[in-house]
């Protein structure tokens, strides 16, 4: 059971990282960047992940997974780690990995509170961890669960006896979710479907800090 258990934490960090980054591809902050629509939740606009195209005294141009480019601002009160180190913004460098949270201020400039540069190790278990899904599940009909999300739309995530669920770091079945629920899945497109291998959703534990589920 012990194996099993750090495994299965093993697994919940990881799918924290690849969930933040995911993520961040639902929004698009920049310096010119308008208002959200109505309804539209805030924390969607304060992530982003990406690579760094190039690092200034007061700002990083970061190249985001759908292609597009913006700036990054950061100030005396950004923080900057990898892994559970603390690091400087002198210690980035074109071509990292980096997730970004933070906000626009009154000139609509996208502020870093935090900076957290991938480390190797991640970024190797993010690329073989497979296709991902994420959204908020809208029904469930037996083993096959149907989720929203802005970005990709409506998708059908199916599980089995061999798909590992997590809830708040937990395992669960699958009667422990409902509609409402927001999930996080990995897994592989097979005849169609998508056939999830791992499945989370409440709240886990992300590289050195408490973070909420995906979307939140």
């Amino acid at each position: 059971m012990r194996k099993v258990f750090n495994q299965a934490k093993a697994i919940l960090i990881l799918l924290a990282i690849a969930a933040l980054i995911a993520a961040a591809g639902q929004d698009k902050p920049s310096q010119e960047s308008k208002p959200p629509a109505s309804g539209q939740a805030e924390e969607q606009r304060e992530r982003v992940g990406g690579t760094i195209a190039s690092v200034g005294v007061d700002r990083m141009e970061i190249k985001r997974m759908d292609g597009s480019s913006m700036t990054v601002m950061v100030d005396d009160q950004t923080r900057y780690r990898q892994g559970q180190q603390e690091i400087q913004l002198e210690d980035l460098k074109a071509g990292d990995r980096v997730f970004v949270r933070g906000a626009a201020n009154a000139n609509k400039e996208f502020v870093a509170t935090l900076v957290r540069r991938m480390t190797e190790e991640e970024i190797q278990r993010f690329q073989n961890m497979g296709e991902r899904v994420f959204g908020e599940i809208i029904s469930i009909d037996n083993s096959q669960i149907k989720v929203r999300s802005p970005r990709t739309g409506e998708k059908t995530v199916v599980v089995n006896d061999q798909t590992v669920m997590m809830k708040d770091g937990q395992p669960i079945t699958l009667k422990d979710l409902k509609v409402g629920d927001r999930i996080f899945a990995a897994g592989k497109e097979t005849g169609g479907q998508f056939v999830a291998t791992r499945l989370m959703t409440g709240q886990f534990r992300g590289p050195g800090r408490r973070e909420s589920n995906p979307e939140h």
